[in-house]
């Protein structure tokens, strides 16, 4: 609380300029032929297909296709949904399979991984040894993927963010404080 009360008016500052970004994204994300998304920190580009056949999408050559029925073409919900779908099968077949790689090479065990799309946080870890990460992630670079990870890792021996944690964290992420700041600069623009 002292730290808040002494420091109140940057916090209302770096909050308020947070918000103001996400709003600016979010209301700039539009679902039309051409628009961007990130998928492992590149930029890949939507396109349009109309088909007679179900919905689906497909991602070849830094594309991502989304096949719809003409008369849904346009509807900016149903595109929505699509695309939150790609990133959460994407998520589903790589994120506990890294997470397993990564706790297999540094010696953690876990119960198990589940896929989320939470608004404010990249990753958590229970105290029954489950790791959360958001499917969102999936929009990031790969070091900053693994940096998250392991930041869930080290809470299986640390529940905290102590000192002993951060040590814990960069012995096996030496270059965390770069993932840290990244997500901190780009975090608020990886929406779907």
């Amino acid at each position: 609380m002292a730290f808040f009360q002494q420091n109140q008016a940057w916090v209302l500052k770096t909050w308020i300029e947070a918000q103001a970004k996400k709003t600016m994204a979010m209301r700039e994300r539009r679902y039309i032929d051409g628009a961007q998304f990130l998928y492992f920190g590149d930029k890949i580009t939507l396109k349009l297909r109309e088909d007679a056949e179900p919905a689906r999408f497909i991602l070849r050559d830094g594309r991502l296709e989304v096949v719809l029925p003409q008369h849904l073409h346009g509807d900016q919900i149903l595109l929505r949904n699509i695309i939150e779908a790609f990133y959460r099968q994407q998520a589903k077949a790589y994120l506990p399979l890294r997470t397993s790689q990564l706790a297999r090479q540094h010696g953690f065990s876990y119960n198990q991984v589940r896929i989320k799309n939470q608004k404010t946080r990249w990753g958590s870890c229970s105290a029954k040894r489950n790791i959360n990460l958001n499917m969102r992630l999936m929009m990031a670079p790969d070091g900053a993927i693994d940096y998250v990870i392991i930041h869930e890792l080290c809470h299986l021996r640390e529940l905290n963010h102590s000192p002993a944690f951060w040590a814990l964290v960069e012995s096996y992420c030496p270059e965390f404080r770069h993932w840290r700041a990244w997500f901190r600069q780009h975090g608020p623009s990886l929406i779907l």
